[in-house]
């Protein structure tokens, strides 16, 4: 009796350690290419300055704002969407036969970003 309620704990630990939700295990950035006309704005994600055009900056998976600035020209905001990814859908699917992977689904690994090139055409500012 003690040996097959030892077997039970051990399975039950085993499969509670292994779908806890895959989400938690995924990348929680995606990697966005942006590129501006004219090159050498400077490039802000959620207000973080990242870097100058042309560039790839971090975005959180759960979406973001990309924000180009450059002298002359009229600043440009671009917002980076976001869908529920594979390891998403396999938490959704985890959670009709054991709930805890539903868990996965409030990290930002079950989402994957719409758009991984970002290209902006730059306006310069009325009166220059």
């Amino acid at each position: 009796m003690k040996k097959s309620l030892v077997a039970n704990v051990v399975m039950a630990t085993l499969l509670l350690l292994t779908t806890n939700g895959c989400s938690f295990f995924a990348p929680k950035t995606e990697e966005v290419a942006v590129n501006t006309v004219p090159a050498g704005a400077e490039v802000y994600v959620n207000n973080d300055f990242k870097g100058t055009t042309p560039c790839n900056v971090p975005v959180s998976c759960k979406g973001g704002e990309i924000m180009v600035k450059k002298a002359g020209y009229d600043p440009q905001l671009y917002r980076v969407g976001r869908h529920l990814g594979t390891c998403g859908v396999m938490d959704i699917v985890g959670t009709v036969i054991f709930l805890v992977p539903a868990i996965g689904l409030f990290s930002a690994g079950a989402y994957t970003l719409d758009e991984h090139t970002v290209n902006v055409n730059m306006t310069k500012q009325s009166g220059n």
